[in-house]
C-alpha cells in the first residue's frame, strides 16, 4: 500500500512538480569582522551587551550600529550586510562571555534565577487572580469558574475528545516587547504557549467529582524577556488555588540554556534563560513540575542533538530551581488553595435523582424547570444519568432549587 502511494507521490511530481530552489549560503566576510573589531573593540561589545535591563542593551547595540555605520559610510557593500555583521559581533560576544568567561550578560551566576516577585487577589471581583514576576518577564493571570454547561466544545481530529473542561488561554500583546502592532487573533506564540501551560495544570485539576466546575484561565503578558510560558504556568496555578480550585500539587516552570564548545565535553548549561541567552544559546529547555515530578516539557535545539550529560544536568538544574520558586516565591504569596470559591464566583451543588424522573423536573416543554429558575435564579443542568448541578451566587436559593427538586423527584 505504502509503495502505491509513493509511486502516486512520484507521478504528481513528474507532472506538475517544480525544481527546487538554490540556496547561497551566507557568510559576513572576515576582513569586514576585523575592520568592525578595529572600531569597536570586543571589550567594547562585551560593555553594550552586559547589562540586566533590555532596552539598555537594545540602546547600546543601536549606539554601536551607528559608529560602524559611520565608519564605514564609503563602503556600500559593507553598509549592505552591517545589520547582519553586527548580529553575528554580538553573538560571538556574548557565547565567548558564558562559555569561557562564565559570564552572563546581565551578571547572574551559572545557576541563578533572575528576581523573583508572586501575589494574589490583586484584581477585585474576579473568582482568582495572581501576578508572577520574573526578572524583566511579568505575567498577570485570571480565573474564571462557570458550571460544566459551559465547558469547551471541540470539533477536531480525535473524534473521543469533543469537551475541553480546562482552558488557558495566553495573550502576548506587542507593548510587552516595546513594540505597537495591530492584534489580530492568536498567532503561533500564543497557541503554543498557551498548550504547553495548559498541559503544564492538567495533571493536578481535581476530577469533575471533586470540583463540578468550567475552569478557564487567562495569561496576560505585562512585559516579557524570555521564558513568558514558565511565568503562565507558574502565575496560573497561584491564580487557581486563590479561585479556591482544590489541584493536587503546587507547579512552577523553569526554562534552562546551553551554550556548547568545539566539543561534547565543552558545554555550559544555563538556569533561567533570558532572550538574548535564548537568540544566541543553543537550546531552549522549558520544564514544569511539582516537588513530586515533571508535568510538562518543551525542548527547541539548535544543534543536532544533545548527550546524555547535558539532559541530566538540565533536568536536575530544573528542578532545583523550580523547588526554589515554589518554596521561596510562590508558597509565601499563597500555600494552599482556599477551602472555597470566593463570594463572586457561582455555587455549584450536584444531587443525583432516578432517570425515570429526569421528565417530571423538567415538566412541559420544560415548564417546571423554567419555573424553578425563575423563582430562584439559579442555572440547572441535568444528565442522561440523572445528576443534577445546581448553579448560582446564593447559596439559600441553590438550597431552594434543590428541595423544590427533591419534593417533586419523591415518591410520597
Amino acid at each position: 500500500m505504502n509503495q502505491e502511494v509513493i509511486k502516486f507521490i512520484d507521478t504528481i511530481v513528474a507532472e506538475c512538480g517544480k525544481p527546487k530552489h538554490s540556496y547561497e549560503r551566507f557568510a559576513v566576510p572576515e576582513e569586514l569582522f576585523a575592520a568592525m573589531k578595529e572600531v569597536v573593540t570586543p571589550e567594547e561589545m562585551e560593555e553594550a551587551v552586559f547589562t540586566d535591563d533590555k532596552q539598555t542593551r537594545e540602546e547600546n547595540i543601536r549606539v554601536v550600529t551607528e559608529k560602524l555605520e559611520e565608519a564605514f559610510a564609503d563602503n556600500e557593500e559593507w553598509l549592505a550586510i552591517l545589520p547582519d555583521a553586527v548580529y553575528q559581533y554580538q553573538k560571538k560576544t556574548v557565547r565567548k562571555m558564558i562559555l569561557k568567561d562564565h559570564k552572563r550578560p546581565d551578571g547572574r551566576a551559572i545557576d541563578q534565577i533572575r528576581p523573583l516577585a508572586a501575589e494574589v487577589d490583586l484584581i477585585p471581583r474576579v473568582h482568582g487572580s495572581a501576578m508572577f514576576t520574573r526578572g524583566q518577564t511579568q505575567i498577570c493571570d485570571v480565573v474564571t469558574l462557570a458550571p460544566l454547561s459551559e465547558v469547551q466544545k471541540i470539533d477536531g481530529l480525535d473524534e473521543n475528545v469533543t469537551t475541553k473542561r480546562y482552558m488557558h488561554q495566553y495573550n502576548f500583546p506587542s507593548y510587552s516587547v516595546g513594540e505597537t502592532k495591530p492584534s489580530r487573533g492568536p498567532g503561533r506564540r500564543e497557541i503554543g504557549h498557551g498548550a504547553l501551560a495548559e498541559r503544564a495544570l492538567l495533571p493536578v485539576l481535581p476530577s469533575v467529582e471533586e470540583f463540578p466546575y468550567a475552569i478557564r484561565a487567562v495569561s496576560e503578558t505585562f512585559e516579557s524577556n524570555e521564558s513568558t510560558s514558565m511565568a503562565s504556568t507558574c502565575a496560573s496555578c497561584m491564580s487557581l488555588m486563590a479561585a479556591g480550585v482544590p489541584i493536587k500539587k503546587m507547579v512552577a516552570g523553569i526554562s534552562c540554556g546551553l551554550v556548547t564548545g568545539e566539543t561534547d565535553d565543552d558545554y555550559l548549561v544555563l538556569t533561567d534563560i533570558q532572550g538574548l541567552e535564548d537568540f544566541f544559546g543553543d537550546m531552549d529547555f522549558k520544564v514544569t513540575g511539582t516537588h513530586d515530578g515533571i508535568t510538562a516539557i518543551q525542548m527547541d535545539i539548535k544543534i543536532h542533538g544533545l548527550t546524555r550529560p547535558i539532559v541530566e544536568e538540565a533536568i536536575a538544574r530544573t528542578r532545583e530551581a523550580r523547588v526554589y520558586i515554589m518554596d521561596e516565591v510562590m508558597s509565601k504569596a499563597i500555600a494552599e488553595p482556599r477551602k472555597e470559591v470566593n463570594q463572586w464566583a457561582p455555587k455549584i451543588e450536584q444531587i443525583t435523582i432516578d432517570p425515570n424522573k429526569i421528565g417530571d423536573v423538567v415538566g412541559q416543554k420544560g415548564k417546571t424547570i423554567n419555573e424553578i429558575i425563575a423563582r430562584t435564579g439559579v442555572k440547572i443542568d441535568i444528565t442522561d444519568d440523572g445528576a443534577v448541578s445546581v448553579c448560582g451566587t446564593d447559596k439559600e436559593a441553590i438550597a431552594k432549587a434543590i428541595d423544590m427538586i427533591k419534593i417533586i423527584t419523591t415518591d410520597f
